[in-house]
């Protein structure tokens, strides 16, 4: 049945393919938008700030689901946005949300207002809305490597990211975690965590073939260290988000937990046939 739904982050990397998912199958899609932008044919643009609590709780009304995302914003209003979300979810009580956080799923704050931010949404949201479910990535996008400060190195040869080579990386299609959350918006009974990877655990210098056999070119692996990967960020994202991205790569005690494999779902794009459809510069 088609339903009428409320899309946070429509124009970004995350949720274009959520919205394009979304009309694909039929439903009403709602964007929220701060100003006026393109959007895909099909989709309302909705007015609304993450500032405003008043202006969500009206874009979150008359709808049976809203898909919550929050921005890159590392600072201390990273938290306020959740708030307002909350605050807003609270006021108009829509059926039920998809909250995809964009990023590990972390149980606990970690004094990172990114991070806390969506730790504060996936703690409170059950109690304002009637069905929750909270997504995310098992492993990086693979949409970073087609980015503005990527594509022209993997173009040039080169697959640089902040990883060791050796580490089996689920890398994920942003098409494949739109389909999840769009079964999580349309199931009777949804889960109410889930945790999207990818169809295969690639060393670097797995991914990197897997890239060149898609480009029909050679390309190889080169780890880089956060430092470097922020360095790339920065001109295109700002100080604050490419630092605050590049951030996340830095060494730790240890890698972090393996999600519980019963939460996770696995996507069917591989980097491959995903390379093969992308636009890349001229090598």
């Amino acid at each position: 049945m088609p339903l009428t739904l409320l899309v946070h982050g429509a124009t970004g990397t995350q949720g274009a393919p959520v919205v394009r998912r979304l009309l694909a199958d039929g439903h009403t899609v709602r964007a929220l938008v701060r100003r006026p932008v393109p959007l895909p044919a099909g989709a309302e643009p909705v007015t609304g700030d993450l500032a405003d609590p008043a202006a969500l709780a009206a874009a979150y009304a008359d709808v049976d689901a809203v898909v919550v995302q929050l921005p890159l914003v590392f600072g201390p209003a990273a938290l306020d946005q959740a708030r307002a979300v909350l605050a807003g979810l609270e006021k108009a009580r829509p059926p039920r949300v998809v909250f995809n956080t964009g990023g590990p799923i972390v149980p606990a704050p970690v004094g990172i207002p990114y991070l806390d931010a969506r730790v504060l949404l996936t703690a409170r949201l059950r109690e304002v809305v009637e069905r929750v479910a909270v997504v995310g990535p098992a492993g990086p996008y693979m949409e970073n490597l087609s980015a503005p400060w990527s594509a022209p190195v993997v173009a040039a040869g080169e697959l640089r990211y902040p990883l060791p080579e050796p580490a089996p990386v689920p890398w994920l299609a942003l098409d494949d975690l739109a389909a999840e959350v769009a079964d999580l918006l349309t199931a009777a009974e949804p889960a109410p965590v889930r945790v999207v990877a990818g169809p295969e655990a690639l060393s670097g210098d797995r991914a990197a073939a897997a890239v060149a056999a898609a480009l029909g070119r050679p390309v190889r692996w080169r780890t880089v260290s956060p430092q470097e990967y922020g360095d790339d960020l920065v001109p295109h994202l700002g100080e604050e988000a490419g630092r605050g991205i590049a951030a996340f790569y830095a060494p730790a005690d240890g890698p972090p937990p393996a999600p519980d494999p019963a939460l996770v779902r696995t996507g069917t794009t591989t980097l491959r046939a995903w390379a093969a459809r992308q636009t890349w510069p001229a090598g």
